[in-house]
């Protein structure tokens, strides 16, 4: 009887465990497990740096008048997405150094191959997202301004 309890607590615990706790590819693959989300209030705690500044930003414009800076999901590079394909397509391609990683997420949207690239900072507890860039359209989040 101990033991199952003692078995069942520790699956709890890891249970429990903060999804960005693993390595910076798990970080980013919980943006794409939760597709439509990355700009939710609620998920500020996964930023940092410039990424956190401009969602910062954009969420004073539109409490001061409804500016909305925001126009695309920049998980998917795009507005819209099919997320049977997407997930079926997700390859996530990691590069760390030191406290920094680059996660390279390629996948197939609408037909349409995409990379999006996500700068990762660690912050002791875990990988935060610091930047956001598009391979192909010539977008990144440190370089967008939101007034």
């Amino acid at each position: 009887m101990l033991k199952s309890l003692a078995v069942l607590s520790l699956l709890l615990t890891t249970a429990a465990t903060p999804v960005l706790a693993g390595e910076a590819a798990d970080a980013v693959k919980y943006f794409y497990d939760n597709l439509g989300g990355e700009f939710a209030p609620g998920h500020r705690h996964l930023y940092t740096g410039p990424a956190l500044d401009y969602l910062t930003a954009a969420d004073a414009a539109w409490e001061r008048d409804e500016t909305n800076c925001i126009s695309f999901s920049f998980a998917v590079d795009g507005q819209d997405f099919d997320e049977v394909e997407l997930a079926s397509t997700l390859k996530l391609d990691e590069a760390v150094s030191g406290d920094t990683a680059t996660v390279t997420a390629s996948f197939v949207n609408f037909g349409q191959p995409t990379q999006v690239q996500w700068t990762l900072q660690n912050s002791g507890n875990g990988w935060l997202v610091s930047d956001i860039a598009s391979l192909a359209n010539d977008w990144r989040v440190s370089q967008m301004s939101c007034e």
